[in-house]
């Protein structure tokens, strides 16, 4: 979170205030986690990018170790993971960002792609939702409702390496022809 908003935040109230508007709820959200946060130092921003750098080295070689565990002896070639902790919100509601900003950090090329849409119904019977272990979670349990995310569209994301940006739409290319018209 350190590495959003290294100047507390100061150019997106800047450019706000310029328009003459308020923050939309979302943005209001994203805001409060630097707030009463001076801009980081000089100092303090050297610092932060080489825990970054650090971060990123040791996520790459647990990449590169997945070459172990591959019929073919190479390591992955992507990740195809959830995009949120729910399918596609309802406007204002996002509270939680983890499935996108973690690979932000790690300056991963991502895409967003449909997969299908959620049919709520009135017959069938719907899991129960594990305890809330925190605040977050409580909020994105509260929300649940099969009516509310009817027809919304279910989304995934997948994630390639650094700088292989082609490689990462020629497979999507592949994903959205499997999943061409589904309702799930």
């Amino acid at each position: 979170m350190k590495l959003y908003l290294l100047d507390g935040g100061a150019e997106f109230h800047e450019t706000i205030r310029a328009g003459g508007e308020l923050e939309v709820p979302q943005t209001e959200w994203m805001l409060k986690h630097a707030e009463g946060r001076d801009p980081y130092t000089p100092a303090k921003l050297f610092k932060l990018n080489l825990e970054r750098e650090a971060f990123r080295s040791k996520a790459l070689a647990h990449w590169n170790a997945t070459r172990q565990h591959t019929a073919s002896g190479r390591p992955v070639d992507a990740i195809l993971c959830p995009v949120a902790p729910t399918l596609a919100p309802p406007h204002n509601t996002t509270r939680w960002w983890g499935y996108t900003s973690h690979w932000n950090l790690l300056d991963l090329p991502g895409v967003v792609f449909p997969v299908g849409r959620f049919k709520a119904t009135a017959s069938a019977t719907y899991p129960r939702l594990p305890s809330s272990r925190n605040d977050v979670e409580q909020y994105i349990h509260s929300h649940w409702n099969p009516a509310t995310y009817d027809n919304a569209p279910i989304c995934l994301q997948l994630l390639g390496r650094r700088h292989n940006e082609e490689k990462l739409l020629a497979m999507l290319n592949v994903l959205e022809k499997t999943f061409q018209g589904n309702t799930l």
